[in-house]
Formats: structure tokens, C-alpha cells, sequence
């Protein structure tokens, strides 16, 4: 019996830690090692502007519930207690000797009342559209604004690789100074080389020394800048992992179909079709304005006294009424006129928008397409450049080593390969971010 127990209980307590298991995350966010999909997960998760956007499209839908309940009946109660003071007659004259006249002091009532619309020119009809098609310009602007996030934490990540790979190839450049200073030192206490050729080494480490400080402050800068957009607290220590964030794959289709893909999916394109939607709606419900307005209703009351007889009589009575009401408002078919042309108007100008609209996207992929095919091009010539500063930097070493050039041709020899060097990684790092500046015009990001 106590071996079952026992084995019930361990049972249990299994249960227990698969449970808490399952509650727990799934994944625990290493921030000193913050990759890509991480950040624009926090970002969507975090960002203040984001949960504006998600608010407003929750507003937008609680207004589209809040007109659909329109069309819902009108009901109403309604009760009142007065007091009624006697009547006086004033026969001869408000200044002459008046009448008394006994009425019934006490007079109240009990009414429920009830109106529905049937039938409103399509006004409530054609607002509820409006509604509805607001909720959908919110949720292309939510994920307008999310995709817009998402470039600038890609834009955030792709700078800080910028500047990681520019610090480690000026580490790496440094290491070299302290190797050629110790080199210059030997050979200046052999009496080779002069005291200003230490210097002019010593200055180099100097420099590159500078210029790691700098760009240690600006990985520091754009990291904190990194952490802003996320909406991370200040006290939350982070760093990006920006290891793998450079494709050599990235193959782009032909200008056509990159056009065709933007103007079915960059949101503006679809918002602009729908704002020329609500514009003709506007243009309906102002029409309405010509048409009449019928509704339908009754109430059912309890009141004392009974006013409908002469004299009345101090009995409570009920009585109840149904009808239906016609309202035709007669001003409208001179004051609607103007108001008809401004919609007309307003349709126009939505029309002539969604043109606009759909040449700027045109114009936008293809400088951003043109951008990308620069940026493929620039690599090749960096690549070119690096092997031709590599060869002079070789020719003039063993050309210094031979006494044959001086210590400052060396030294623009060395600075002209890490230039190469530099833009090497300047224009990859660019040929990455035009290629997903790509991505976001046509509205695949």
C-alpha cells in the first residue's frame, strides 16, 4: 500500500513540473548575445508606437461594433411626480378679483417608449461600411508600422556590424603597428633606419589607437540606440549578435515583377483604394439627404389623472400607441447642392491620389532595384581595389626592406590597403541593406 503511494506521488509531482515547465518560456532571451529575429520579436512586443498602432486598430474596431448597434431599436422610460397648484381665472382683468377653480392637485406618470429606424436614405448602411473599412486602413497602418520597425532594428543591426568589422580591422591593424614598431626599433639600434622612422610608426599606432577609441563609443552609441527602439529598460544591459547577418546570396528578380509584387502588397497602395471607397460612401450618405427618413414606434403609459376627458377625472387610465413616422426634410434640395459637389469633388481627388500614389511606388523600387545593382557593382570594384593595394603594399614593403622607399611610402602604402580594406566592408554591409530597403518598398519585409 505505501509503495503505491509512493508511486502516486511521485506521479503528481511529475504532473507538477511538466505543468510549470509548460507555463514557463520557451526560450529565455540572452541579451548579451541579442540576435536579429530576437530584437524585431522585443520590438513588436515593446515598441511604443506599436501599441499605439494596435490600440488605434482596436478602437477603430470597437467604433465599427458600436454603429452596427444603430440599427437597434431606441427604448426608452420615462416617469414624473408634479404638483399642481388650484386655478384661478382672472374674469375682470389681471388686476380684478380672480376665480378659484379646484383642480386635481397630484398628477403623474409612467411611460415606456420604443422607435426603430426603417428606413434612413442607406445612411446607417453606409456608415457601417465606412466602419468597416476604417478597421481595414488601421490594420494596413499597424502593419505598415511594424514593417517600418522592422527595417529600422534590421538598419540598427546592420550599422553595428558596420562598425564591429571597421574596430576589428583596426585591432588587427594595430596588432601589425606594434609588430613593425618593434621591427623599426631593432633596426634603428643597429643603426638602419632614424629616430623619425620610430616615430612616424609610433604615430600610425597612435591613429589606429584614436580611431578603435571612436569606434568603440559608436557601437556603445548605436547599441543604446538599438535598446531605445526595443523599449528596453535603461538598467537592461544588452549587445547585438550581428554574427551571420551578411548574405552573398541575395538574388533579386526583374524590375517588372518586383513592381507588380509592390502595387498588390506595399500598404499605401491599398490604402489610397480604400480612401477613394470611403470617399464614394461619403458621397452616398450626403445623396441620402435628398431622401426621406421613416421610422417606426410606440409607447405604452400609466397616468393620472385622465387628461383625455373635459373635465378630467381623478382616475389613473393606461393607453398604449404604434405608428410609423415620415420625415422629408425640404431645405436639402437647395442646401445639399453644394455639399453633392464637394463629394463629387473629394472623389475626384481620391482618384488622382491613388495615380500618384502608384507612380511614387513605381519610382520607389525602381531607385531602390538601381541602388542594389550600384551596390553590386561597387563590391566588385572594392574586391578589385583590395587586390591592387595588397600588391603595392607588398611591392613597397620589400622595396623599404631593400632601402629602396622611405618610411611615409610605406606608411600610405599600408593606410591605401586598409582604406581598400574598409570599403570592402562598407559596400557589402550596404549591399545588405539596399537589398532589404528592396525588400520593404516592394512590401516583402
Amino acid at each position: 500500500m505505501k509503495m503505491i503511494f509512493n508511486a502516486c506521488g511521485y506521479q503528481c509531482i511529475a504532473l507538477c513540473l511538466l505543468l510549470i515547465s509548460s507555463l514557463l518560456p520557451s526560450q529565455v532571451i540572452d541579451y548579451q548575445h541579442l540576435n536579429l529575429q530576437q530584437a524585431i520579436e522585443l520590438g513588436l512586443k515593446n515598441n511604443k508606437n506599436i501599441q499605439i498602432s494596435h490600440l488605434k486598430q482596436a478602437m477603430s474596431e470597437t467604433k465599427e461594433k458600436d454603429l452596427a448597434m444603430e440599427k437597434l431599436p431606441d427604448i426608452e422610460f420615462h416617469t414624473s411626480y408634479n404638483q399642481v397648484t388650484n386655478l384661478f381665472q382672472h374674469e375682470n382683468g389681471v388686476f380684478g378679483k380672480a376665480t378659484k377653480y379646484d383642480v386635481i392637485n397630484g398628477m403623474y406618470d409612467f411611460t415606456l417608449s420604443a422607435s426603430i429606424p426603417v428606413y434612413m436614405g442607406g445612411r446607417i448602411k453606409n456608415t457601417e461600411k465606412k466602419a468597416a473599412i476604417d478597421t481595414e486602413i488601421s490594420t494596413l497602418k499597424t502593419h505598415l508600422d511594424e514593417r517600418q520597425l522592422t527595417m529600422e532594428i534590421i538598419t540598427a543591426f546592420l550599422q553595428i556590424h558596420h562598425l564591429k568589422e571597421q574596430q576589428m580591422l583596426i585591432n588587427e591593424k594595430m596588432k601589425e603597428d606594434s609588430v613593425n614598431i618593434k621591427q623599426v626599433k631593432a633596426l634603428k639600434a643597429n643603426g638602419v633606419v632614424t629616430v623619425n622612422e620610430v616615430l612616424r610608426t609610433s604615430l600610425q599606432l597612435s591613429n589606429h589607437t584614436m580611431n578603435w577609441t571612436e569606434l568603440d563609443n559608436d557601437i556603445q552609441i548605436a547599441e543604446h540606440k538599438l535598446k531605445t527602439i526595443l523599449s528596453l529598460p535603461e538598467n537592461q544591459e544588452m549587445h547585438a549578435d550581428t554574427e551571420d547577418l551578411i548574405s552573398e546570396k541575395a538574388t533579386i528578380p526583374y524590375i517588372e515583377e518586383l513592381t507588380e509584387t509592390a502595387l498588390n502588397k506595399n500598404e499605401s497602395v491599398e490604402i489610397t483604394h480604400k480612401n477613394l471607397s470611403l470617399k464614394q460612401l461619403d458621397q452616398k450618405i450626403t445623396k441620402a439627404n435628398y431622401l426621406p427618413k421613416i421610422t417606426a414606434g410606440g409607447e405604452y403609459f400609466l397616468k393620472y389623472p385622465n387628461m383625455m376627458f373635459f373635465p378630467p377625472e381623478p382616475y389613473a387610465y393606461r393607453l398604449g400607441m404604434i405608428g410609423v413616422n415620415l420625415t422629408y426634410p425640404i431645405e436639402s434640395l437647395y442646401k445639399n447642392k453644394y455639399k453633392m459637389q464637394e463629394a463629387k469633388e473629394n472623389i475626384e481627388l481620391a482618384k488622382l491620389q491613388i495615380e500618384e500614389n502608384e507612380e511614387n511606388v513605381r519610382h520607389h523600387v525602381y531607385e531602390a532595384f538601381k541602388k542594389f545593382e550600384e551596390t553590386d557593382q561597387k563590391v566588385k570594384i572594392a574586391e578589385e581595389a583590395i587586390n591592387q593595394a595588397k600588391e603595392n603594399y607588398r611591392i613597397v614593403r620589400t622595396k623599404y626592406v631593400n632601402k629602396l622607399s622611405l618610411i611615409t611610402e610605406l606608411i600610405d602604402a599600408d593606410n591605401a590597403y586598409l582604406e581598400a580594406r574598409s570599403n570592402l566592408i562598407s559596400v557589402k554591409i550596404n549591399r545588405q541593406l539596399k537589398y532589404y530597403q528592396l525588400q520593404y518598398t516592394i512590401g516583402n519585409l
